[in-house]
């Protein structure tokens, strides 16, 4: 029960912390953990059959938050979407592992659930990150479409449009 209480710290913490002081591109991300964690909590089977087959109420919940990182990691400046679809793509792909009769419930429990503590540490990082960006940039866009012309062709993103010209000392 004390892990249980330790992952709960965890996950309300790192969801306020990015929350509060993520952009919106982090507050889209929590959101998604949220309805994930919350969603595969209300469909976990009960304890006696948990886990001694494919979970498939959870394996769809696991899979449209997946598709929803991935979606988000389409429009997003942001890196950290794509990896977060990675992570939710193992957690997806580890409830096939019921399909194996051989493969003992609490091994497949554990390796579903390992990959939500990766997941915190991505988010509250990408939060950390974005807070560092703000401060050295004063400005952080969070979509593609926020992105100035000047960076979509190739520019310096803080670049104001004016030029500066580079001469070469040449030796000779």
């Amino acid at each position: 029960m004390i892990r249980i209480a330790i992952f709960n710290t965890l996950y309300a913490g790192t969801c306020a912390y990015a929350w509060i002081r993520g952009s919106k591109a982090e507050r889209v991300g929590v959101i998604i953990l949220i309805a994930d964690f919350q969603l595969s909590h209300w469909l976990v089977a009960p304890l006696a059959d948990r886990y001694s087959g494919v979970e498939w109420p959870m394996f769809a919940v696991d899979g449209g938050a997946m598709m929803a990182f991935y979606a988000m990691s389409l429009v997003t400046t942001r890196y950290w979407p794509l990896w977060m679809t990675a992570l939710q793509a193992c957690v997806t792909a580890a409830h096939l592992n019921g399909l194996r009769h051989d493969v003992v419930p609490f091994a497949y429990g554990h390796f579903v659930a390992l990959w939500s503590y990766l997941q915190l540490a991505i988010l509250a990082a990408a939060t950390i990150r974005h807070r560092r960006r703000l401060k050295r940039y004063g400005t952080d866009p969070a979509w593609r479409w926020h992105l100035t012309e000047t960076y979509k062709n190739g520019g310096v993103a803080d670049d104001t449009g004016a030029t500066t010209d580079v001469k070469f000392a040449t030796s000779t």
